[in-house]
């Protein structure tokens, strides 16, 4: 086992908050962070819900408010669509409304380098109608985003056992927004009893595991170590344990959070290779949001890189869950039990390979 650190920028924030009159609404610088003189940007707003008013943002704050959504990066989605309307058109700063389950601010994926040259924040839903009324009467508003920029590190963890010329491999992220409990507990989890178990069950065969840093941030740890896994050719199988793996549900009345349940989120998804799909099929029957596992979608996650990277057989469960990027995304968000049978699948399509190999 051994831990690769490599860089990663990292944020110190200062005063993050959008003035209006007497009103101070708190913000989130959104990374990579530009940030604003220490008095702030002051400038009149505009609201921007759709491609029409985009126009309108040419030295102005652009009030961008995504339709209501699971967001989770700002190069994806809806976030990408409207900001890719409104930076052509040269807003002077741009904060993002996250209408989503919450009212809570989503913090949002990003790349390495900041999406455009103007300072950007995220905003929580429920402070949009004083913006709008401040808006509306034509007043202006000062974003301020101060604070310090670095050069960090994050690290991966890589382990193998060496043994027979072929290779099962198994990676999950490590890192994300605030606690993220519900995003990475059971992707842990899982990831931690898959390689205990694999390394009883097939003890001629040589593991690869990476636990890899930076997933925030474009992915940065899964690309900087994937070079490090197993020859392609000779793996039979690649693992990736996603976000969201398995959280509960809640019931909500009027769009309100009222009560967490005993049932799976249902808002997640199987990704597979196509050489894997029967076998993720029949493994994942019944479970919910599994049932019908999809071909890999370029930049969701990890697993479009692993297999970029040659690996045939491949496959990963993900979600985005209610509170996914949210600060209370807490420890009352996850259940084993809704664990135990996502567990159970994974182990199914691996023996299902593993024994179609030593069929032929």
């Amino acid at each position: 086992m051994n831990q690769v650190d490599f860089p990663i920028p990292v944020f110190e924030p200062g005063v993050s908050e959008l003035r209006f009159g007497s009103k101070h609404v708190p913000v989130a610088a959104q990374p990579v962070v530009i940030t604003t003189p220490p008095a702030g940007l002051t400038a009149l707003a505009v609201l921007v819900r759709d491609a029409f008013e985009a126009r309108a943002v040419t030295g102005k704050i652009a009030i961008v408010v995504l339709p209501y959504g699971r967001h989770a990066a700002i190069f994806t989605g809806d976030a990408k669509l409207m900001l890719d309307q409104v930076i052509p058109h040269k807003p002077a700063a741009i904060v993002i409304v996250t209408t989503g389950p919450t009212g809570n601010i989503i913090a949002l994926n990003t790349r390495l380098k900041p999406i455009a040259e103007v300072p950007i924040a995220l905003m929580a839903p429920r402070d949009l109608p004083a913006v709008v009324e401040a808006v509306a009467a034509q007043r202006p508003l000062t974003l301020v985003l101060t604070g310090k920029s670095a050069t960090g590190n994050s690290c991966n963890i890589l382990a193998r056992r060496l043994a027979g010329p072929k290779w099962l491999a198994f990676s999950t992220p490590r890192s994300g927004w605030g606690l993220c409990v519900g995003e990475r507990a059971p992707g842990t989890a899982a990831f931690l009893e898959l390689c205990r178990w694999v390394a009883i069950r097939y003890p001629d065969h040589s593991l690869f595991a990476i636990n890899a840093g930076g997933h925030e941030l474009d992915f940065a740890g899964a690309h900087h170590s994937l070079s490090e896994g197993p020859p392609p050719a000779q793996t039979q199988v690649w693992t990736h344990l996603g976000a969201g793996l398995a959280t509960r549900d809640a019931y909500e009345v009027l769009g309100r959070n009222r009560q967490l349940l005993s049932t799976a989120d249902p808002q997640r998804v199987l990704m597979s290779s196509h050489s894997l799909m029967a076998d993720a099929t029949s493994a994942f029957r019944g479970l919910a949001g599994y049932e019908q596992p999809i071909e890999v979608v370029g930049g969701a996650g990890e697993l479009s890189s692993i297999i970029d990277r040659g690996y045939a057989n491949a496959f990963a469960g993900l979600g985005i869950h209610r509170w996914c990027h949210v600060a209370d995304d807490t420890i009352d968000k996850v259940d084993a039990a809704l664990l135990e049978p996502v567990v159970e699948a994974h182990r199914a399509v691996i023996e299902s390979v593993v024994g179609r190999a030593v069929r032929s």
